[in-house]
């Protein structure tokens, strides 16, 4: 079977549209294989880290204090801050990983009453195993793709994360933000 020949999902696709008429069976597909695909990366990297007796909150954590470059010391009113959590919810966290020997928590020098928090010298090893592990997996998925083609889906997922402005990822092009070349175009498909 080649890799351009109908799958499951076309099948699906030809059944929608025909119960659906107003369904546009190309965007749809592109939406369900985004997130068929999305769900089996998730599942993958969900196994990586349990390989290394990590789960996403404590991951994230870590990635997190990792992202800020050595000493890779935050205060934990600053994490809890930044990953959006209650400090509650942020102690929490904390005592689990530093249970599980994760980081630990140090004097906040210009704090007296504050902590710092950095990864231990394992927290360290299972984030940096956890990332070499999950890019090994994801480049052996991703080498069904040339190079090019790698390329070409990175810059269409780009635009295609431009939709969700509020999320970052730029502009949405909407009738009102378009130019005047777009919004013709627009309002010539739409008729």
């Amino acid at each position: 079977m080649s890799a351009d020949d109908p799958d499951y999902l076309d099948q699906a696709l030809l059944v929608w549209a025909r119960e659906i008429p107003d369904l546009d069976p190309l965007t749809e597909g592109i939406v369900e294989r985004i997130h068929i695909l999305a769900h089996y990366l998730n599942v993958s990297s969900d196994e990586t880290l349990a390989e290394y007796d990590l789960d996403r909150r404590s991951f994230k954590l870590l990635s997190r204090l990792r992202s800020f470059g050595p000493p890779y010391q935050r205060s934990a009113g600053t994490l809890a801050n930044d990953m959006q959590l209650s400090s509650g919810a942020m102690t929490n966290r904390l005592d689990r990983m530093e249970g599980a020997g994760l980081i630990r928590r140090l004097p906040d020098p210009s704090d007296r009453r504050g902590t710092l928090v950095e990864p231990t010298e394992a927290g360290h090893a299972a984030w940096d195993h956890a990332v070499g592990t999950q890019a090994r997996r994801e480049a052996m998925i991703a080498a069904v793709l040339t190079d090019k083609e790698r390329e070409q889906l990175h810059t269409l997922l780009r635009h295609l994360m431009r939709a969700f402005p509020d999320k970052g990822h730029g502009l949405k092009l909407g009738l009102a933000d378009a130019t005047e070349a777009d919004a013709a175009a627009a309002a010539e498909a739409q008729a």
